[in-house]
């Protein structure tokens, strides 16, 4: 009697977790003005992926429509006509419906749910969505760039200050209308509340990227002390589905690591980082920031550290399978051109018809620029070999110009001008093997360059052009990073 009864209580709660799982969200709605457009909405389903998840739905001869969405928990989707884009918080189980007028979705969505249904939090909040978007995050004085950025300290906190006691101000008069779904409240306080801390702890870094100053901000002792607020930092479990708020951990995990003394220039930054993230969070969020430092790893960080610190990731992160294979597909999708990978092999003959090896460079620097001496950029490019080449003499470091162009005899014209020979080593890819190194090194334009290690390994995989004064103190400081990017060993951070 008792193994029956534990098997039918067994079935009742595997039939309850298919049908939780399966709940998702009921999505009905009219289109005015409606001129058959398909109707997309878009999510991520996990940390990592960048694709997104999409279901589309078509309307009827009436501009009525009508969509299940396979939502599991609170999500932020992107509903999509035309080109014109909205978002909608949605939660399992809810039914909603929604109206917009095809001519301007942003503006003219409404959302409604029958009187009484637990489903009209759900209506209230996204129509809350909707009037801070439209008040705020569509409205540039609101904004922290283009213009507010170049606020000095205290005039720049006033305005987030401002900025940020309208919008609390707002969401409580939304709430005072109709009671809002728990998740949706957690969510739109820590968009807000995360917004105003992540702007505040990327001001100098963003202000010195952006506006004019010629030296970097220096701001008073106390401006960073709302770091020091434990609602803030280190981890807030209910803010986990605001963007805003894993925004800030990632740049509070940079922020960390640079005042411990570690720089993006050097080749211990990102492993540096990753220790960061790993020793200061814990929750559900400490998986997807170490993951969200990986990608930055993958993508600017050297080969043989991505590997480790992934290895280390998949060990001890305790995230989901499909998280680490997902970051796994990252990983090789960039290794190719990562830090430290080797070179890809290069068919090159000079103007003489020899042929040309970039192993006959071991040992120094290879400054790779790929060009086409018929486009205007690459033209551009014409007087500042000389000017580079002058400023580099006795460091072991090459400029290496490689040729794309569809005409040998043009290019041979080109760097044998009449005045001079142009400065620099010159090499030439032929028409039929072109293609191969364009998609082996990654060329989306052209010129475009690549810096090489004296062992042959890729250093920069987008370094400065010659153009630019900062290339030549680049490379100069670039000798011998290989080795120390090398002498980088994760088991001693």
């Amino acid at each position: 009697m008792n193994y029956q009864k534990n098997v039918l209580v067994g079935a009742f709660l595997l039939v309850a977790r298919l049908v939780q799982a399966q709940a998702g969200v009921e999505l009905s709605g009219h289109v005015d003005n409606d001129i058959g457009s398909t109707i997309s909405i878009s999510w991520t389903a996990q940390p990592f992926d960048a694709r997104e998840q999409v279901v589309r739905a078509h309307t009827n001869a009436q501009g009525n429509f009508k969509v299940h969405l396979p939502i599991t928990s609170p999500t932020l989707v992107q509903l999509t006509y035309e080109g014109d884009e909205a978002p909608m918080f949605l939660e399992p189980g809810q039914a909603l419906a929604i109206n917009f007028n095809a001519d301007n979705v942003a503006a003219s969505r409404r959302f409604t749910a029958p009187a009484g249904s637990p489903d009209k939090k759900a209506a209230n909040a996204n129509n809350y969505l909707r009037e801070i978007e439209s008040k705020y995050s569509d409205n540039e004085a609101y904004q922290v760039l283009p213009d507010n950025i170049n606020l000095l300290e205290k005039a720049f906190l006033a305005f987030l200050d401002y900025r940020r006691s309208h919008e609390l101000a707002l969401f409580k008069q939304a709430d005072r209308r109709g009671a809002l779904t728990p998740a949706f409240e957690a969510y739109a306080q820590n968009e807000i509340n995360y917004a105003y801390a992540n702007d505040r702890l990327t001001y100098v870094d963003l202000r010195e990227q952006t506006s004019g100053d010629q030296q970097r901000l220096t701001v008073s002792p106390s401006y960073y002390d709302f770091l020091r607020d434990n609602a803030v930092v280190p981890g807030n479990e209910k803010a986990g589905s605001s963007q805003h708020y894993q925004e800030f951990l990632l740049n509070y995990v940079h922020y960390q690591a640079r005042i411990a003394g570690h720089q993006p220039t050097d080749p211990d930054y990102y492993p540096a980082c990753y220790q960061v993230a790993g020793q200061l969070l814990r929750g559900p969020m400490r998986p997807i920031v170490l993951g969200r430092v990986l990608l930055e790893t993958f993508r600017f960080g050297h080969i043989a550290h991505a590997k480790g610190l992934l290895a280390d990731y998949e060990a001890t992160a305790q995230a989901p399978r499909r998280w680490v294979e997902q970051l796994r597909a990252v990983q090789v999708a960039n290794a190719a051109l990562a830090i430290g990978s080797r070179a890809p092999s290069l068919p090159l003959c000079t103007a003489t018809g020899d042929s040309l090896s970039l192993a006959d460079y071991r040992g120094k620097l290879v400054y790779l620029m790929f060009w086409d001496t018929r486009f205007p950029a690459s033209q551009h490019e014409l007087p500042f070999f000389k000017q580079v080449t002058d400023a580099l003499k006795g460091q072991p470091v090459v400029i290496l110009a490689v040729a794309l162009d569809e005409q040998f005899d043009s290019w041979q014209k080109t760097i044998g001008l009449p005045s001079a020979t142009l400065p620099g080593l010159h090499a030439y890819v032929s028409p039929g093997r072109q293609a191969g190194v364009r998609q082996a090194y990654g060329l989306n334009k052209l010129p475009s360059a690549v810096l090489l290690a004296e062992d042959g390994t890729i250093l920069d995989p987008h370094p400065k052009r010659l153009s630019s004064r900062a290339l030549q103190d680049d490379l100069k400081a670039a000798v011998g990073r290989g080795a120390a990017y090398r002498a980088v060993m994760l088991s001693q951070l």
